[in-house]
């Protein structure tokens, strides 16, 4: 309870609290929920579909929460409201079985209701930390904390009670995030104008910056829907399958609590850039590799700069070029062409390379699509420097690699 009247105290504390609480859930059942929908008798097919649910739900979600969000002086209200209906729909997937239909819809409701939690605390983050790289990574680093303690803990005690308490560990984890929902302030909310998300696409700068996350997060639809299951199909227990998801994220923890340097050093675009094509080694690698240990571990260390790097290059340019006020709205935005369009697309994708031409398939195909996204954030970088009268567009000052907290 003291930790909990702390958070509300604190904003910056809240915003740690909130991360840790929602990525714990993640980590609970993002890497073992393909697991689960085996385990009660769903086809790869059907699988696919369930696993593409998440990025699917994220098209209609976050644009509802954001907009609420950013007209609403209620953030948090949002975020209790969201986790009581997932704490309930939680309940109902434990008894659904393995009635695909059921689970069909009750995971379409939870994904809904879960895609407020993401948007709303990273534009709180950025608020609380004014753009700067080095704060920022210093609360979003906590999320990370959350998912590693709970793909460790979640993997030895799903090999020891069974998978199939996987909805019951979810439900666990959903309270833990309504209590601390329960406990955070709610947040000054800056007024401002409306933006006009259609006319902001028409940007070739932001067009291309959007072109390349939809390519990202096509490409890592193989990996967040898919890899448990390779490396099950490969032989690896699920304590192994939960300690190579560790290891990425704790790769990601460092990367988060030295990026500031790098960010003053590079610049956000560049990092971004930079960030891509590692992509394309990464699930090259994971396609080749046959599950060999050293690989695996060379491919996972990769994550601090695929999902690190990348991720808080993103956040810097959305604070970058969005207004505070309109800065729930610009994560909506993100996350609806990144997780829901690209990722529900790379889903399905995946899921059919798999089945048609074998599951290293799946990856070498999203190799390729990260290397679209590479050439997406070239032309977003061409357009970026060419609209700027020194050609640089803060990408190596300490400004811009911090996020441009002058926005």
């Amino acid at each position: 309870m003291r930790i909990l009247r702390a958070a509300r105290l604190a904003p910056e504390g809240g915003v740690k609290a909130l991360f840790f609480s929602y990525f714990a859930l993640v980590g609970a059942f993002s890497p073992y929920l393909a697991l689960y929908f085996e385990s009660v008798g769903l086809t790869i097919a059907q699988i696919g579909v369930l696993m593409a649910m998440p990025q699917f739900m994220r098209i209609f979600g976050p644009p509802f929460w954001g907009w609420m969000a950013d007209r609403s002086r209620h953030r948090v209200s949002l975020l209790r409201a969201s986790a009581v209906v997932s704490l309930v729909v939680s309940l109902g997937i434990a008894a659904a079985g393995g009635s695909y239909g059921w689970l069909l819809a009750l995971l379409a409701l939870l994904f809904f209701a879960t895609a407020a939690q993401a948007p709303i605390a990273e534009a709180m983050a950025l608020t609380v930390s004014g753009g700067d790289s080095g704060r920022y990574g210093g609360m979003r680093l906590w999320g990370s904390i959350g998912f590693v303690i709970a793909v460790a803990v979640a993997g030895p005690v799903l090999d020891r009670v069974g998978v199939g308490r996987l909805p019951w560990m979810m439900a666990g984890l959903i309270s833990l995030l309504l209590a601390v929902t329960w406990r955070l302030p709610e947040p000054d909310v800056v007024r401002g104008r409306a933006v006009s998300v259609r006319r902001r696409l028409r940007e070739p700068v932001i067009a291309a910056f959007f072109a390349s996350c939809f390519l990202m997060l096509f490409a890592h639809a193989a990996l967040y829907a898919f890899y448990s299951l390779y490396l099950d199909r490969l032989g690896f227990s699920k304590t192994a399958i939960g300690a190579v998801w560790t290891l990425g994220v704790l790769a990601e923890i460092v990367l988060f609590r030295v990026q500031r340097p790098l960010f003053e050093r590079f610049g956000a675009l560049p990092l971004l850039s930079f960030s891509m094509a590692v992509t394309v080694v990464r699930f090259a690698l994971i396609g080749w590799d046959g599950g060999w240990w050293p690989v695996v571990v060379v491919t996972q260390l990769m994550h601090a700069i695929t999902f690190g790097m990348h991720h808080s290059a993103v956040m810097a340019l959305l604070h970058r070029w969005f207004e505070p006020a309109q800065q729930a709205r610009a994560q909506a935005l993100y996350t609806t062409i990144g997780y829901g369009i690209g990722g529900s697309l790379g889903g399905l994708a995946a899921s059919a390379w798999w089945q048609q031409a074998g599951p290293p398939a799946a990856f070498y195909g999203a190799a390729v699509a990260a290397a679209l996204g590479w050439l997406a954030v070239a032309l977003c970088q061409r357009f970026e420097y060419a609209a700027t009268p020194d050609g640089r567009a803060g990408a190596g000052t300490k400004e811009g690699g911090a996020g441009c907290a002058g926005s």
